[in-house]
């Protein structure tokens, strides 16, 4: 049997997690308020504190601290909030499933895919580009193929990061080698079992590529172009990425396409601008990735 017939019957990654679940559900009910909703979020003890810790930290920078959910509703949105829920609680779902050989790699993705997220967000906001949070969210989303795959078989995955350091290749490359698949088209699949909003489905499917895309096109190239930096930044999945040269980066061009004032940017100054932000909230990022994985 291969990997995504496994993956795709195996009951752990069947459904999302149920308060991601039900949230996903009453947001689309024309009927809901944000009573029921916060309502639902709160049967989650852990689940709401991640939420006003993200609240309180430098990603959204909210003016007074936020000490309930309904604070946290008011002061991001119940939209953001909703995402919040539904990219914490997915990562919550795989940290618990994880076994202590694969703690470590769920540990390191959830950090990178946390930075991820924070530098897609910085970038959008940098080219003054409103994606309505999706980027934060895709980029916290982007790799969960990879922790399925991490999750599946930890030693198999070992055996990927191996391939990447000894023979210079990439992570879909060794992840082929090894797997008979790779981690979009995983992340893909998961997406779509979890019957996520379809601009979520294209990210974790199309983040490698997405100058493919016919949709979602530009804000993949955003959490694209943020997961690259983060590669060379210390927040690093082993990608088998050594250097970045953003102008000659399909990622990039699409931006310019969309954006052709950013053809003319000192880019130099722009990524140093992007990193010194990424630095100042690392150190939270970090404490939240050390968090989750050791609930």
């Amino acid at each position: 049997m291969s990997l995504i017939d496994t993956i795709g019957g195996a009951q752990e990654f069947a459904t999302l997690p149920p308060v991601a679940g039900k949230v996903l559900s009453l947001l689309e009910n024309a009927n809901s308020d944000f009573r029921e909703i916060t309502g639902v979020i709160e049967t989650d003890p852990a689940l709401t504190l991640k939420i006003l810790q993200m609240a309180n930290s430098p990603l959204y920078a909210v003016r007074s601290n936020v000490t309930s959910l309904q604070q946290a509703v008011l002061a991001l949105g119940l939209n953001r909030v909703a995402n919040i829920v539904l990219s914490v609680s997915i990562f919550s779902k795989f940290i618990m499933l994880s076994r202590s050989n694969s703690a470590e790699h769920m540990k390191n993705f959830w950090y990178h895919s946390s930075c991820t997220g924070m530098v897609a967000k910085n970038l959008a906001t940098k080219i003054k580009r409103n994606f309505k949070d999706l980027e934060f969210i895709g980029g916290l989303l982007h790799d969960i193929g990879k922790m399925a795959m991490i999750q599946f078989d930890p030693e198999n995955y070992a055996k990927v990061i191996e391939l990447v350091r000894n023979e210079g290749i990439l992570d879909v490359e060794a992840e082929t080698r090894v797997f008979g698949s790779d981690h979009c088209v995983i992340g893909h699949l998961i997406a779509r079992l979890w019957k996520l909003p379809k601009e979520l489905q294209l990210i974790p499917g199309h983040h490698n590529d997405p100058w493919n895309l016919s949709e979602g096109k530009e804000v993949t190239a955003v959490i694209r172009v943020a997961d690259l930096l983060c590669e060379m930044w210390g927040a690093s999945v082993e990608e088998g990425i050594t250097k970045v040269n953003l102008i000659e980066e399909k990622s990039w061009q699409v931006l310019c396409e969309f954006s052709p004032n950013l053809n003319n940017l000192d880019l130099e100054l722009f990524t140093f601008e992007l990193e010194t932000e990424f630095r100042q909230a690392s150190s939270f990022l970090n404490m939240v990735a050390t968090d989750s994985a050791t609930k």
